[in-house]
């Protein structure tokens, strides 16, 4: 194999082509091995950066917000739910007809018939009383549906649970079955202004025949 020599480089133009080239190449190399993993690395720090300063940022405007939104919850604590959102009724019973009411309004507007409807005992839900209904309607399956949409939407606001359905026996065909559907509505009834505590039983508010009589009152 021939050794090459300084005099077999190249001269002139062709050796200062080949020189540069070289540099090119070493270039190259230093770019793709050096500085691109470098300017990377400090290109996903700065961006890590942003994101933090970013994050930080948002962090501050809700802190600072923090007053405002306690001193809303404590007013809204103090004044309650909206009053639309409870039925009125100054008592259980009074309570339990409008809801029955609205009921009956809202299953006629749907094109449904309610056949029953039973009054639940009421029960005591922190400060206000629950009323319920167990009723029973007739309809197909599609006027349920848009019922149960009328009762999600409703205001006061009412709940339906314990939902059972069962199809009436006919002989013909049709095209939508009729339905025996039952369920319970629930809502809730604000305490009367100046109450403190649960509302007393209604039907005149007289102790059980097993209550002792209070101290005093012994013959």
């Amino acid at each position: 194999m021939a050794v090459l020599t300084p005099r077999a480089l190249p001269e002139g133009n062709n050796g200062r082509l080949l020189a540069l080239g070289v540099t090119a190449v070493a270039a190259c190399l230093v770019w793709l091995v050096i500085a691109q993993p470098l300017i990377d690395t400090y290109e996903a720090g700065a961006e890590a950066l942003r994101q933090r300063a970013g994050i930080a940022e948002r962090m501050q405007q809700l802190a600072a917000t923090l007053p405002r939104l306690r001193r809303e919850a404590a007013t809204a604590a103090k004044a309650g739910p909206p009053t639309h959102a409870t039925l009125s009724g100054a008592s259980d019973a009074i309570a339990t007809a409008n809801l029955q009411s609205l009921l009956e309004s809202m299953a006629g507007t749907a094109g449904a018939h309610l056949t029953s409807a039973e009054a639940l005992p009421a029960q005591q839900q922190g400060n206000y009383r629950r009323v319920a209904l167990r009723v029973s309607v007739d309809a197909t399956w599609p006027t349920l549906v848009a019922l149960l949409q009328a009762i999600e939407r409703a205001m006061p606001r009412m709940f339906a649970d314990d939902l059972q359905v069962h199809a009436q026996p006919t002989s013909e065909k049709q095209r939508e079955l009729p339905l025996d559907i039952s369920f319970t509505v629930l809502a809730f009834r604000s305490p009367t202004p100046g109450s403190a505590g649960p509302p007393p039983a209604e039907g005149g508010g007289d102790a059980s025949p097993d209550e002792p009589p209070p101290p005093g009152d012994e013959p």
